[in-house]
């Protein structure tokens, strides 16, 4: 049989940090618990973890450093924000760390659950081959790195699958609940988050540092998005 998923609860609040762990032991999770910033870092510094539910303001070390230090060392282990920083900019903030989701306190039961369950449903990073070229740009999926001859900028792992699943329809409108499905694992892609758009809106930032890269992701009206540069 399988191993449970691991999960780290990362939580100060002893309330909420019972809550989720009754909930989750529904689940059948193998669950440890971190209650402040210090003992998170600990704890993954020297475990493995298939998912980490991490709450914004902890003592010690607050969530966003914590997860900015996990990324910045490599870490991909998918990370669910749990914040009452609701506003547009903390959400960017977040995500522009490195946050694969986030939910806002308080949440509902079954949105949680279905968070959780999406990240967990890891979808597989790009293979080592897996690179593209729009003119003198070049793509490369497998370091989450874009380079030209004048600079380079880096990606987070959600916007390299982001950018490789649009890539792979060009043309083609792809709708939220697609991206929700096929990216980010959510079943059925009906989950009410802004998760998407907020990382769409990070890595088109990121693009219009790059030559030409202002127009490689279009909006469509009502839809969703598509790949509109040249790749090959």
């Amino acid at each position: 049989m399988s191993q449970p998923p691991r999960v780290l609860i990362v939580e100060d609040e002893p309330a909420i940090r019972h809550g989720l762990v009754e909930l989750l032991r529904t689940q059948s999770f193998e669950l440890e618990l971190a209650s402040d910033g210090h003992e998170a870092q600990i704890k993954l510094s020297t475990n493995h973890y298939d998912l980490v539910l991490l709450d914004w303001m902890l003592p010690g070390v607050d969530g966003l450093t914590l997860l900015q230090r996990l990324r910045a060392r490599g870490d991909l282990t998918p990370v669910l924000m749990l914040t009452a920083r609701g506003a547009e900019a903390d959400v960017v903030a977040g995500i522009d760390a490195g946050a694969d989701d986030y939910v806002t306190k308080p949440f509902g039961i079954r949105e949680l659950i279905a968070r959780v369950r999406g990240l967990l449903r890891r979808v597989r990073p790009p293979a080592p081959q897996a690179s593209f070229r729009v003119g003198e740009v070049t793509v490369d999926l497998a370091r989450l790195v874009i380079t030209w001859p004048e600079g380079q900028v880096d990606l987070t792992s959600r916007e390299g699958l982001i950018l490789e699943y649009l890539r792979a329809r060009p043309g083609v409108a792809v709708t939220r609940e697609a991206l929700l499905t096929d990216v980010w694992g959510y079943h059925d892609g009906s989950i009410r988050t802004r998760t998407v758009d907020v990382h769409i809106l990070q890595l088109r930032g990121k693009l219009r540092t790059v030559p030409g890269g202002d127009d490689w992701i279009g909006t469509v009206r009502g839809r969703g998005y598509r790949f509109e540069a040249e790749a090959r």
